[in-house]
């Protein structure tokens, strides 16, 4: 028995030891899985660990440092609380990138590990944009919304855009479409080409390589530089360019504002060479399509071979050879690289030849000299919506670079493909140089609090969660946009829709706009002898109602010859009505007297005078009122010198 209790004694003891080590083991707060930009807290109140020192005093962040912005207090990045995704303010469902418009003005949701930790406290959202890492902060609610799992609800951050704090962010950067195609021989693609500026698979290149989540950076690997590396965040930009002209020793692109659609005419080939500069360039090295596009000569660009060469050349006024001593364009690709030396994706990560085993990840699929051609910048491709009979460079397989050609609509809607150009040079606003690709994007996402003296404590940051903004944008209730400045850019309502109208280089429905310039009959212009009926018919706006022809009117510093319109015939200002010589009299001075006293007398002197346009008809022109004179007791104190008349 003795035996037994001692067993007994050193059993419990045994447990006891073991109970207090296990204990000793286990921390008071549960340690979340830590983000990339992660750190253990030094502040008890999130962290639950007093381990790890702080991430900094957020006094600023910049490329070289990366740390947060945050007021003078000190900052602490917390490991308890991780943001997972944003509800998608369009559909409800959960996303790790989320695209809106930066005029979005609903409730924006972000959910997360731990975000019911936070019920007590004032908590902000902090977006970090771009490579130049501009904040913007807004105020947050927790609050329960739906959750992932059907029948459940999940604790998150409720962000009230009311007040738009997007909207004057610039959109620096563009989208990219990293989608896969069937056509280019992916397998599982997709057969139609990606339109809608929010679509997943569209990535705005506007960070640095380190705040780049789908980029596997290490020690080994700094630089987003090896083919078919994958940093579809990393930082890179360029333009649409078209022919260049040569400014003493400056070359100066064309920026392309005009489509491949005949503007001039139904005819693509009506269109002049002043207007085919505006173009787009093909989206290819093939000389033969690019004489069509711009509606050349085919003896145009001087190289022998069915490929164009950077520098090649095309006479500026006949769209033929350029010769020796002529005024030339010359050609220097589809592309412009813009601030190239601040790319962080270089070298053959640059380029991705799309095809069956090449994924697309970079800039162009292939290059030319120190650019490239055949852009993977969104959209890729798209359609424009013109009348019918209308001609316009088109092809139903796009990504077969050499089958585009002139066709037309037998009636109204979509064209088939067009080179993407076309699609950015007529969705661009010059105004605020932002356009159907233009986007921003954010480095990070930080969650912060702060303290009764205005110290902020990072709870959170993290780049798990990515926002993408592109252009302002409003929808009516089909969907359609009815936004000004996201409306098509246009010159002619050849290019607008059947039920459009081009008016003050935008193109409107024809519900707002009554009447299409085009429409509008022809009033006016016709020259001197010509029969007419009104004013407005002549150029000379002088209609002579007894002859029924233009009669002439001139009014100019060397020459005048009036249309004299007698009175109680119709006219479009007095100018037009017949002078009449009309007694205008006033007192004037005429000298002293011997006793040195002024002496004035009444003077009248007919001048020519036109008649009053009244009400569109002419009537003779007033005579003013005679001054009161009396000769033998004069009252010269108001007398003036005697007048002028031209």
């Amino acid at each position: 028995m003795d035996c037994f209790m001692g067993e007994a004694k050193k059993f419990t003891a045994l447990l006891v030891t073991s109970v207090l080590l296990l204990t000793s083991c286990v921390g008071e707060g549960g340690a979340g899985k830590k983000s990339r930009f992660s750190e253990n807290s030094s502040s008890t109140a999130q962290g639950g660990s007093t381990g790890g020192s702080a991430g900094g005093n957020g006094s600023g962040a910049t490329p070289s440092t990366g740390g947060t912005i945050g007021g003078s207090g000190g900052s602490s990045i917390g490991s308890q609380v991780e943001l997972m995704h944003f509800v998608d303010p369009f559909d409800g469902t959960y996303k790790k990138k989320l695209t809106i418009p930066k005029n979005f003005t609903g409730l924006l949701y972000l959910s997360g590990l731990n975000i019911s930790s936070l019920s007590d406290k004032i908590v902000y959202a902090r977006f970090v944009f771009g490579k130049e890492y501009e904040p913007v902060t807004i105020q947050g609610t927790i609050a329960r919304a739906p959750g992932i799992t059907p029948q459940t609800d999940v604790e998150v951050l409720i962000l009230d855009m009311a007040s738009h704090p997007f909207e004057n962010l610039k959109l620096s950067y563009n989208l990219f479409d990293y989608n896969d195609y069937v056509d280019e021989g992916r397998v599982g693609g997709l057969s139609d080409i990606v339109s809608n500026p929010r679509d997943p698979g569209l990535y705005c290149r506007g960070l640095h390589s380190k705040d780049d989540k789908t980029f596997v950076s290490g020690v080994g690997n700094p630089l987003c530089d090896d083919a078919g590396e994958v940093c579809k965040y990393t930082y890179a930009r360029i333009e649409d360019v078209g022919l260049s002209f040569l400014s003493g020793v400056s070359l100066l692109p064309f920026f392309p504002s005009e489509p491949h659609v005949a503007l001039a005419s139904n005819s693509y080939t009506g269109d002049p060479i002043a207007t085919a500069v505006k173009r787009c360039l093909p989206d290819s090295l093939n000389k033969a399509l690019a004489q069509t596009v711009l509606n050349l000569d085919t003896t145009a660009f001087n190289t022998s071979g069915t490929s164009l060469v950077a520098g090649t050349q095309v006479d500026s006024v006949n769209g033929d050879s350029c010769l020796v001593g002529e005024d030339c364009y010359s050609y220097f690709g589809p592309y412009r690289d813009i601030d190239k030396g601040a790319w962080q994706i270089t070298s053959a990560a640059v380029y991705s030849d799309v095809n069956v085993t090449t994924a697309p990840t970079g800039i162009f699929k292939k290059s030319f000299g120190t650019t490239g051609y055949e852009s993977l910048m969104f959209p890729r491709f798209g359609k424009m919506d013109i009348n019918s009979n209308i001609e316009y460079i088109g092809s139903s397989t796009p990504f077969t670079g050499t089958s585009f050609a002139k066709t037309f609509l037998a009636s109204a809607g979509n064209t088939e493909y067009m080179n993407g150009c076309n699609i950015r040079a007529t969705n661009y606003d010059s105004n605020t140089q932002e356009g159907i690709s233009s986007c921003n994007v954010t480095a990070r996402v930080e969650l912060f609090y702060k303290d009764i003296n205005g110290n902020e404590t990072i709870i959170t940051a993290s780049n798990n969660i990515v926002l993408q903004l592109i252009r302002s944008s409003l929808t009516d209730y089909k969907g359609e946009e009815v936004l000004y400045t996201s409306m098509k850019t246009c010159s002619s309502s050849q290019t607008c829709g059947v039920s459009e109208c081009c008016f003050n280089n935008r193109c409107w429905s024809k519900e707002l706009v009554s009447q299409c310039l085009e429409d509008v009959p022809v009033v006016g212009n016709k020259g001197i002898g010509i029969s007419c009926a009104t004013d407005y018919e002549c150029s000379s706006l002088c209609c002579n109602q007894t002859t029924g022809t233009c009669a002439v009117h001139i009014n100019t510093a060397t020459d005048q010859v009036f249309c004299s319109k007698s009175p109680g015939q119709a006219c479009v200002a007095k100018e037009w009505c017949r002078q009449e010589n009309i007694p205008n009299c006033f007192k004037v001075k005429t000298g002293s007297d011997n006793m040195g006293q002024p002496t004035c007398a009444l003077r009248c002197y007919n001048v020519p005078t036109f008649g009053n346009c009244t009400s569109g008809t002419c009537t003779p022109p007033a005579i003013p009122a005679v001054p009161a004179f009396d000769p033998a007791n004069p009252d010269c104190s108001d007398a003036i010198d005697p007048p002028t008349f031209n």
